[in-house]
C-alpha cells in the first residue's frame, strides 16, 4: 500500500502503527484499518454537520486513507481473481 507521509504519520498517531506494522499489513488487517479510518470519517463528518461547519483535517485524512486503501484492495482482488 502506498501512503503519503502524512497519511502514515496519521496511521501512527491514530493506532499506534508503526512504519514495518503499515508495510506488512496483510489483506485482512487492511479491511480492518480501512473500516477504523471510515468510522472516524463518519465520526467527524457527523460532527461538522452537527455543528454547521466542514469536516476536520482528522476526518479528510481519514477519507484520503480509505481511499488509498480501497484502491490497494481492488489491485489485490484483481490479481486474485
Amino acid at each position: 500500500m502506498v501512503l503519503e507521509e502524512k497519511q502514515m504519520e496519521f496511521l501512527k498517531t491514530e493506532f499506534l502503527m508503526s512504519e514495518g506494522d503499515i508495510a506488512d499489513i496483510g489483506y485482512d488487517n487492511m479491511k480492518e484499518l480501512r473500516e477504523k479510518c471510515f468510522d472516524i470519517e463518519v465520526e467527524e463528518a457527523t460532527k461538522a454537520d452537527n455543528e454547521g461547519g466542514e469536516i476536520s483535517a482528522r476526518g479528510e485524512m481519514a477519507t484520503d486513507i480509505v481511499d488509498a486503501i480501497l484502491e490497494c484492495l481492488k489491485s489485490v482482488k484483481q490479481v486474485v481473481a
